[in-house]
């Protein structure tokens, strides 16, 4: 019994080494870019939905009885190639280039830097392909130098490869994939708080030349800014959430999660509204005032750390109960909680 117990510890060990080893590297490959956006992405997002999206991966693997190394191993290397992802190509007349399979294809984007991972995507010669494929060639070679098994080394690999778009005879392991990832770029809290950024970026460049820019409408005119998002925008956004993306979900488990995190998200927009409407009158620590501080953030922000920061020092003394309670709630969605 002794010696049982002695190897599976010695097992988890390894296995925790491995892990932590690969996201070290994955967290690395991300910051070899600059700060800077392309298409709805930015340098400190990439590695915070990576970690998102594998803990939420393993939530929905252990509820639908799947492979819980592949599917971690999986999510933590899912995007380790969307960093080289550019801007969208385009045809003559401008419009996006889709591929027969109706993907979207991208510009090269190689680093200012170097690492182990981009050594290998040039010696595979993978160049212009989708994240996908780059991204399952990669992992095998990765998982292959530390060892791993062949045959568990290409069930990561082919995890990965589906992770855009499963088959229909696809393995747990790439719907919970496929499930988390579409979770948690469209559907919950992070999901949110990206939009929030993403209006942030976009404000000044699509406004009338004489609109005065989203710094100063937040230094000056807080409400002129948030009223119109929270009112006008936010109730449709999440209607199209529960309408375009609730059907493509694999799993039963990832759509009672995204029910449930459509209901709060719903909750949440009925409540800033009301805070919109009181603004001025109840004080801080509101709602109203998490989404500002989001907002407030400058243009490379870690959903992670601002996130933490809320929880730590934002809302101090003056944080309201639903407040309080929504840093949670973000918080737990963030670790794959539903």
């Amino acid at each position: 019994m002794g010696s049982l117990l002695s190897d599976k510890m010695g097992e988890k060990r390894m296995r925790n080494e491995l892990l932590t080893e690969l996201e070290d590297l994955v967290r690395e490959t991300c910051l070899l870019w600059g700060p800077g956006w392309v298409t709805f992405n930015w340098r400190n997002y990439t590695f915070d939905h990576v970690q998102r999206v594998r803990g939420l991966a393993m939530t929905l693997c252990l509820r639908e009885g799947g492979d819980a190394l592949v599917t971690e191993l999986a999510a933590l290397l899912h995007d380790i190639t969307k960093p080289f992802d550019g801007e969208y190509r385009v045809d003559a007349q401008g419009q996006r280039v889709v591929d027969e399979q109706g993907y979207w294809h991208n510009e090269v984007r190689l680093p200012p830097r170097r690492n182990h991972i981009v050594e290998l995507y040039e010696a595979l010669g993978l160049e212009g392909q989708l994240h996908n494929e780059s991204g399952a060639a990669i992992a095998e070679r990765l998982l292959a130098e530390r060892g791993l098994p062949e045959g568990m080394s290409q069930r990561v690999a082919q995890t990965i490869r589906d992770h855009l778009r499963p088959p229909d005879d696809a393995p747990i392991a790439s719907r919970c994939l496929y499930d988390a990832d579409t979770l948690d770029a469209n559907i919950g809290l992070p999901a949110f708080v990206r939009n929030i950024y993403i209006r942030r970026h976009y404000h000044d460049q699509r406004k009338s030349a004489d609109a005065p820019t989203a710094a100063w409408l937040l230094q000056q005119a807080p409400l002129d800014y948030l009223q119109p998002y929270i009112v006008d925008n936010l109730p449709p956004w999440v209607a199209g959430k529960r309408r375009d993306f609730v059907p493509r979900l694999l799993t039963e488990s990832a759509r009672e999660v995204a029910l449930a995190r459509l209901e709060r998200l719903e909750g949440l927009f009925t409540r800033l509204a009301q805070d919109v409407q009181a603004f001025g009158n109840n004080g801080q620590g509101t709602c109203l005032d998490v989404v500002l501080h989001y907002t407030q953030v400058g243009d490379d922000p870690s959903i992670a750390e601002e996130t933490e920061r809320l929880a730590s020092t934002c809302c101090g003394s003056h944080a309201t109960q639903p407040a309080i309670e929504l840093i949670g709630q973000i918080r737990r969605e963030m670790a794959g909680e539903e």
